[in-house]
């Protein structure tokens, strides 16, 4: 039963590094030298770096949805195999063992096999919560310290320091409103940061963040080491230009990103980021509901505004209306207005129903990756 004891420990944890987390959940009540090694932070960080770099999980995506027909909120894992429709028949479901008090989370984003979710739909933000599906383990932050007189507006980012990539960070940036306007609010925001190794939020000088966020559809993504939101800045004739606001998370500094001539003057409500083939990207729509088109700009070169480019133009004809996700060979993941998912293929320009109901504002698509994170 021991035998394990007689092999040198890096070679165990070659081993051991390689193996699913399933398995390495179980190895942990083997023995006491299987639990230290597993469950230790280097371990943790080598199995997560391992499994990023390899094969299998770019196969695999993670869907968030809420099914109505159950009235639940639901996540699966699909493969994503080449030249195969995305379906459902040959999934596994991930059980999340809590509930949303407004029907479902808000997915603020998926990063190092954790999912970050906020319950702010329907309500203040009081809840946001940190989930590691394929270890069951979770962990609800604690309430915010900044909470302005209502209404405000605020926006998360989730990520971590590259110079610590498993001690997650999320930022919230908090609008107050600027006196009886409703719709007007006050900048520079405040900004705090929730750490989860001190498991403590603090707050930050907003330094250079002198913009304004979309804040009811706001979407956000971790890429290069920072988050980056869709902003606005307001010009003297009363007009306005859509931007990228980043905010670097080793540094904790705001920063911004030019958009191309065709993307700064449109309605920042009208535009929504993404990550596409590891490129930072910006869904232009020619209106926010019922049908028109919608143009995919991608960043060639980060931070290089003279490299944005139209990659794509869609017609989002019959019931196609937003771009939720991208598949490994090409193929865009499309909500619809009667609450479907369909797939389609740029090339061809057609489309396939995948079968797979959900409300169309639910629908989140990521690559799927298992970590130990959260585990201790």
């Amino acid at each position: 039963m021991s035998d394990h004891h007689h092999f040198p420990e890096e070679l165990q944890i070659e081993i051991l590094k390689s193996l699913p987390v399933k398995s390495l959940l179980r190895f942990t009540a083997v023995s006491k030298s299987w639990y230290f090694i597993i469950t230790s932070p280097a371990f943790i960080s080598a199995h997560r770096r391992h499994h990023r770099n390899g094969n299998s999980a770019t196969n695999l995506l993670l869907l968030r949805r809420y099914d109505k027909s159950y009235n639940e909120e639901k996540y699966s894992v699909l493969n994503d195999t080449d030249h195969q429709l995305l379906t459902l028949n040959n999934s596994f479901e991930l059980s999340l063992p809590i509930s949303s008090l407004s029907g479902y989370f808000r997915t603020v984003g998926f990063y190092n096999g954790v999912v970050c979710l906020s319950d702010d739909h329907k309500v203040d933000c009081r809840n946001v919560t940190l989930w590691n599906p394929s270890i069951r383990k979770l962990r609800t932050l604690p309430r915010p310290s900044i909470r302005p007189a209502y209404p405000f507006r605020f926006v998360l980012g989730f990520g971590a320091s590259p110079r610590s990539d498993d001690d997650l960070k999320v930022v919230r940036v908090v609008y107050a409103r600027k006196g009886v306007h409703l719709d007007k609010c006050r900048i520079p925001p405040k900004v705090e940061i929730f750490s989860l190794s001190t498991g403590l939020w603090r707050r930050i000088t907003a330094t250079g963040l002198n913009y304004y966020m979309v804040y009811h559809v706001w979407t956000q993504v971790f890429i290069n080491g920072a988050v980056h939101w869709i902003g606005y800045k307001l010009l003297e004739n009363q007009g306005f230009q859509s931007l990228i606001v980043v905010f670097t998370m080793a540094d904790e500094l705001f920063d911004e990103i030019l958009l191309p001539d065709e993307l700064a003057p449109v309605n920042p409500s009208n535009l929504s980021i993404m990550v596409f083939e590891e490129f930072v990207a910006v869904v232009k729509y020619s209106r926010r509901i019922h049908g028109g088109s919608c143009e995919l700009w991608i960043m060639k070169e980060y931070g290089v505004v003279d490299s944005w480019t139209r990659l794509h133009t869609i017609e989002l004809v019959g019931r196609m209306e937003k771009i939720v996700g991208f598949r490994k060979n090409g193929e865009f993941l499309l909500s619809t207005n009667k609450s479907e998912l369909v797939s389609y293929c740029p090339n061809t320009r057609v489309f396939n129903d995948l079968g797979i109901p959900g409300i169309k504002l639910s629908f989140y698509v990521d690559k799927y990756l298992e970590s130990l994170v959260l585990l201790l």
